[in-house]
């Protein structure tokens, strides 16, 4: 049920969105920071403040071109923006690899959304071996899940809203993890000290409902708020082609849920975090050209406790030559017990796609596919494409096509938001 409350709080400019990032957000990611801290001390006494024996940089320079044809509901929101993006990577090596350092910084400036216009520390993580035990600690990444259409089980880093919708990009997560390697599987641990909100759209921004998301504190069920510690365990199995895991994680919601209140001028749309109990399982299993795949997922909350899974294929076609194109060809169909309730885009659909790797030297491939809701009618495209020019250079070019024609359909929000995006990538 949708309540309405009131607060003095104004909408954010994008001007001022600039300025919360390094006020408001920039806090949470200092204080992960200073956790990460922790693990590079840890580094320099045990190595004993050596050289590394190994080193890796690598340096992306993006810039991109974000173009939606069809004008937004808002007047406020741009038809088409620009921006830049730097990613910088570090890796160092001690003790023959048993002591891994991993340096990931990120930051984009975007000419239309000020909340895009952000910065993040992806990793900043150490890692050490001894025996069959593996530790993690700082601020890492972490990824679940097979299906293609849809991520039920990556549960651990939070989503980095104002990068795409398609919630690939995720942010850095402060974790501690120990996993156990045994002949029955690897056994991992995490906790997670430290919680991530979600980044959200400027009211300048496109992929946002008709009503702007509100930037001021979010609501928590838990009194502890970003404090909250989440816990996460993990079996993972693999042999004979075939990879099972099960995992376990409580802790707070990564996707929030949204009640409108009335700040300032206009009502805006205020994020929620419940807490969760959820237990999942995957599976991958490679059969000669086939790979099939599935998730599921049971999920207890305040809210409503809800079921869900996504299960499919995908086939490699046969080809003989060497250098003519590998193509594959990919189906599923994902399901939500709570129907059309459910916030998910994803309640009774289908999926088809198809995989293009040239193999030719420029490397081009593309993925292409379309998600159709059996239940609401609604519909989304995505093309995916990419080739290397020169020798350092990446040209790719995403097409993303959203028809949510219903009002119960969880994408009739952004069903004006379709757009193209053109970026180069310069590796440096």
């Amino acid at each position: 049920m949708v309540t309405k409350h009131e607060t003095s709080t104004k909408p954010a400019s994008s001007a001022h969105a600039n300025c919360e990032l390094f006020r408001k957000g920039g806090r949470g990611v200092i204080r992960a920071f200073s956790f990460a801290a922790l693990a590079l001390c840890a580094c320099g006494v045990t190595a004993g403040f050596a050289a590394p024996e190994l080193s890796r940089y690598k340096l992306d320079l993006g810039s991109e071109v974000r173009v939606f044809p069809e004008r937004a509901r808002d007047a406020r929101q741009t038809d088409a923006s620009g921006s830049i993006s730097v990613l910088g990577r570090a890796d160092y090596a001690w003790k023959g690899d048993s002591f891994k350092l991993s340096i990931e910084p990120f930051v984009r400036f975007d000419s239309a959304d000020g909340r895009r216009t952000h910065a993040d520390l992806r990793e900043l993580e150490l890692r050490f071996r001894s025996g069959n035990f593996d530790w993690r600690a700082g601020i890492g990444k972490v990824f679940w899940g097979t299906a293609e259409s849809v991520h039920l089980v990556d549960v651990v880093n939070q989503t980095d809203g104002v990068e795409s919708i398609d919630g690939e990009d995720k942010l850095g997560q402060p974790l501690i993890s120990v996993s156990w390697s045994t002949a029955a599987g690897v056994f991992s641990g995490f906790v997670l000290p430290v919680f991530r909100e979600r980044t959200l759209s400027a009211v300048d921004g496109r992929m946002r409902a008709p009503v702007p998301f509100y930037h001021g504190e979010a609501l928590y069920e838990s009194d502890r708020r970003r404090r909250h510690v989440d816990t996460a365990f993990r079996w993972n199995y693999s042999a004979h082609g075939i990879d099972l895991g099960v995992s376990r994680f409580d802790g707070t919601s990564r996707e929030p849920r949204f009640d409108v209140i009335a700040a300032g001028a206009e009502p805006q749309l205020q994020p929620i975090y419940d807490q969760i109990h959820q237990t999942t399982i995957d599976v991958n299993a490679v059969i000669g050209s086939w790979i099939f795949k599935s998730e599921v997922l049971h999920q207890n909350n305040r809210i409503k406790n809800f079921s869900a899974a996504v299960a499919g294929f995908e086939y490699t076609l046969a080809n003989n030559a060497t250098d003519a194109p590998e193509i594959a060809v990919l189906s599923e169909y994902a399901w939500d017990s709570r129907g059309r309730n459910s916030p998910s885009p994803t309640q009774r659909d289908v999926f088809f796609g198809i995989r293009v790797s040239m193999n030719d030297v420029a490397g081009g491939e593309m993925l292409a596919g379309i998600l159709q809701d059996v239940q609401g009618g609604g519909r989304f495209v995505s093309v995916d494409a990419s080739r290397r020019i020169g020798d350092a250079g990446t040209l790719s070019l995403k097409l993303r096509v959203i028809d949510g024609h219903r009002n119960f359909d969880a994408l009739s929000a952004v069903t004006r938001d379709d757009h193209v995006i053109l970026e180069y990538t310069l590796h440096l």
